[in-house]
């Protein structure tokens, strides 16, 4: 008799195996992970769960006009929650906080406080971007692990969670 070669015998182990993980009802069994982005009925959702926008360590990864080229991981910021909540980071070269009150799907920023380091080059065109974006009033909107600040102006910030 003459046998299969292994890697074949492999394969077809493998995938008959697939072909019955596969044959489940299309409810699941329910039993699923919330935490880890399950959907209701216990499926598992393509999109990871959103989240928190406060206690949450932003980076910076896009602003209107673009991440200057050298200063693409200097910018950083973490919403506080609470009554006495603010926003902290680093703005590109300086760090900075100022107070923050969260509604809705609206940010309202108090002045933004900052160190007072000279920032030239794409550090300092980064800071300037960002603190347009950060000026008074923003929108908001998490999207599983990235965030999209709208100033009133219109420029945009994205942020990834870090």
């Amino acid at each position: 008799m003459r046998r299969l070669p292994r890697n074949l015998t492999t394969a077809l182990t493998l995938l008959t195996l697939l072909t019955a993980a596969g044959c489940g009802d299309e409810k699941g069994s329910g039993v699923a992970d919330e935490k880890k982005g399950a959907a209701p009925g216990g499926r598992v959702s393509a999109d990871p769960s959103p989240l928190p926008l406060a206690g949450t360590e932003w980076k910076v990864t896009d602003v209107t006009g673009g991440l200057p080229k050298g200063a693409e991981r200097s910018a950083r910021f973490t919403l506080t929650p609470g009554e006495k909540g603010g926003l902290a980071g680093n703005l590109g070269c300086n760090r900075f906080t100022t107070t923050a009150k969260v509604t809705g799907e609206t940010i309202v920023l108090g002045p933004l406080v900052s160190t007072k380091m000279l920032c030239d080059g794409p550090k300092g065109e980064l800071e300037k971007r960002v603190s347009q974006v950060l000026d008074q009033r923003v929108t908001f909107a998490v999207d599983g692990h990235d965030l999209t600040l709208t100033g009133r102006n219109g420029t945009t910030l994205r942020a990834t969670a870090h």
